[in-house]
């Protein structure tokens, strides 16, 4: 019995830990002390409180606030470096996006876009960094809450004169290559809202559903999907494109703590297990407990005071000869 319970004690450690022994790595970042345009109220929020989140679920988390161009490029360039050995990435941005020509860019906070060349000199393609995460790991998610109205894309826009319509409104949809997830806090082409609270309706719809014991992170993103419909009354709807190969868990099912006797009506410190009619324990010279718990379990070995022809079930009963057996079945109904 004791060698039983120990054995069992491991098997289960061994399962809780097994969906954190992946190396996981995050960028984070979050702009909104724009200098030549309005700050933005929420990214910087958003950011942190998504950090400490992904800290809570395994990750190695890189973040950056409030960064200007070199600060996006050196961010960026040290999360690549942790990469290396990675089994999961992930890359978290809210602040102010564009897109051009179908091409998605961040805009560090000293980002001034006022004409065309300025895009090569004043923001960075997301492209730079999904392309590095897909070279390296197995399993991307991306989530970009920076579809907001952008005054610097007006900027653009208007220097650009006939040539403004290659300037979107909010993010264009990007492909993904196999084993990655990208998730928009809107449809490609349109506009999110920042929210009045302390998150934007994204971030805060990702904060309450993102690593819920056992729950692939596809159906947590339906769940945030409803929830950013229901807070902005149906005018956003948060939208994600998948080449994801099977699931993916941030968060294995909640670890099993001891039970407490009250809790479980179990005095001999045994773990409660069910075991189905076709799972009992037989083999030469054992006791074979058919549905019954861990707790009633007696494997009782031939040649411990007992005659092996006349061993007792879990209940002290009987045995009987299986139907089509060779070996005597002691079941846990008390039939001799």
């Amino acid at each position: 019995m004791q060698y039983l319970r120990i054995a069992l004690t491991i098997f289960l450690m061994l399962m809780c830990s097994q969906a954190f022994a992946e190396k996981r790595v995050a960028l984070v970042v979050g702009n909104s002390a724009y200098q030549h345009v309005p700050t933005l109220p929420n990214p910087k929020n958003d950011a942190g409180d998504m950090a400490a989140k992904l800290r809570d679920l395994g990750f190695v988390v890189v973040v950056g606030n409030d960064l200007d161009l070199a600060g996006v490029r050196r961010t960026i360039s040290d999360f690549v470096d942790k990469l290396d050995g990675a089994d999961m990435a992930l890359f978290y941005y809210a602040g102010h996006g564009l897109q051009v020509n179908g091409e998605n860019y961040i805009a560090p906070v000293d980002a001034k876009l006022l004409s065309y060349i300025d895009l090569e000199f004043e923001a960075v393609p997301m492209n730079l960094i999904l392309s590095a995460m897909e070279r390296t790991t197995r399993v991307n998610l991306v989530f970009l809450d920076a579809c907001r109205d952008n005054p610097l894309a007006v900027n653009l826009a208007r220097s650009m004169g006939t040539r403004s319509a290659s300037v979107g409104r909010g993010l264009a949809r990007v492909g993904s290559g196999i084993g990655s997830l990208i998730a928009f806090a809107t449809q490609p082409g349109n506009i999110a809202l920042d929210g009045v609270g302390r998150n934007s309706p994204f971030t805060a719809a990702l904060l309450r559903h993102l690593g819920k014991p056992g729950r692939d992170i596809t159906r947590e993103l339906i769940d945030v999907r409803l929830d950013v419909l229901r807070e902005t009354n149906g005018r956003q709807v948060s939208w994600d494109n998948s080449s994801l190969t099977g699931e993916v868990v941030l968060r294995s099912p909640e670890k099993l703590e001891p039970a407490t006797a009250t809790e479980t009506g179990i005095t001999d410190n045994a773990a409660e297990l069910t075991l189905g009619h076709d799972q009992g324990v037989d083999g030469p010279g054992r006791v074979r407990c058919l549905s019954a718990p861990v707790s009633e379990w007696r494997l009782r070995l031939a040649g411990e005071g007992e005659n092996p022809d006349h061993r007792k079930d879990c209940n002290g009963n009987g045995c009987r000869q299986g139907r089509g057996h060779s070996k005597r079945d002691c079941t846990a109904t008390g039939t001799g």
